[in-house]
């Protein structure tokens, strides 16, 4: 069977770095207007490692001294297992605002030499909503969607292992299982208890759902149709997963758009609904006016292409070899 997917045409190193550079630091850049002028926020969402680094370097349990204490980012405790915060350990010692770009702009490097290699033709996801509010917020969703195509990158899913064990999905690898397990390691050994903390925290949040676990997004579960493709396997898990059903962690889906223009309008159709959804962003109600913005302009579009590709993935597409 033809496959559906655009040609792939050769960059040189020397091009792909170039390129990786300019999309790294188009995340960076994004990031760092975004702390900066808020500097009330630090880092943001990635304020949450960073801050948990700085607790492990002090010789204190993060789950301990970080609790909700007043306004955004120290309205809750530490929601990442602490993979994340030995992640941000070496950015702990910079400012917050500089250590959120340089992680966004890392991040987004690295994705943009994935997608180069692998699947150029997805480059418009750097212009899509969900990317754009992931620099902005200093989110992993960049991070591991590149994870996915690179699966040595595979051991940060221990860091975030929900939209990780998409990544994981999309392209199972013994390398990514086994370095999340030493990432993991690393965290027990510098903080033995920290996986009872970590759960006790998160067992006290009711805020996160899989889109496909409501009435309304049920309908998603028809990606179970294309199971036997990785786009299928990753939506299915995308959609099923806990989630704040706001637009970061979908940015993963524009692993499904098989061509440039397919890309091109789920980047744009995420537009409509993070439009709709911005001018709400402040209110206590936030989370429930973005979640039906979120199935119907990014999950349901996402199904829509996801349909449109074959059954089965052809020979070529299945034996892809892993960055």
């Amino acid at each position: 069977m033809k496959s559906d997917a655009s040609p792939r045409p050769k960059l040189g190193t020397g091009d792909r770095l170039i390129t990786a550079g300019v999309l790294g630091g188009w995340g960076a850049f994004i990031a760092y207007f975004s702390m900066a002028s808020h500097p009330q926020h630090l880092a943001k969402d990635f304020s949450y490692p960073w801050r948990a680094a700085r607790a492990l370097l002090a010789g204190q349990n993060p789950y301990e001294v970080m609790r909700a204490v007043g306004e955004y980012p120290f309205n809750s405790g530490l929601l990442y297992p602490l993979p994340a915060a030995i992640v941000a350990t070496p950015l702990a010692n910079i400012r917050p605002e500089i250590a959120g770009a340089i992680f966004v702009g890392l991040s987004s490097a690295l994705l943009g030499w994935a997608m180069l290699k692998d699947c150029p033709y997805r480059l418009p996801l750097f212009l899509s909503a969900p990317f754009v509010q992931a620099a902005i917020l200093g989110q992993w969703s960049p991070l591991l969607t590149a994870a996915a195509l690179m699966p040595t990158l595979q051991a940060f899913a221990a860091a975030k292992p929900t939209v990780g064990l998409a990544a994981w999905l999309y392209r199972p690898s013994r390398r990514g299982i086994i370095g999340a397990l030493i990432l993991a390691a690393i965290a027990f050994i510098v903080l033995p208890g920290w996986l009872g903390d970590w759960l006790a925290v998160t067992s006290t949040t009711n805020k996160y759902r899989g889109p496909a676990t409501t009435l309304m997004g049920a309908f998603l579960l028809l990606g179970a149709l294309r199971w036997r493709r990785r786009e299928g396997r990753l939506f299915v898990a995308m959609s099923l997963i806990p989630q704040l059903p706001v637009f970061y962690d979908s940015l993963i889906l524009w692993l499904i758009p098989s061509t440039l223009w397919r890309s091109f309008a789920l980047s744009a159709a995420s537009w409509v609904g993070y439009l709709a959804w911005y001018p709400h962003h402040a209110s206590p109600a936030q989370n429930e006016i973005a979640f039906p913005w979120l199935v119907f302009t990014i999950y349901a579009p996402a199904l829509v292409l996801l349909l449109l590709l074959p059954s089965k993935e052809s020979s070529k597409e299945a034996s892809g070899a892993p960055n």
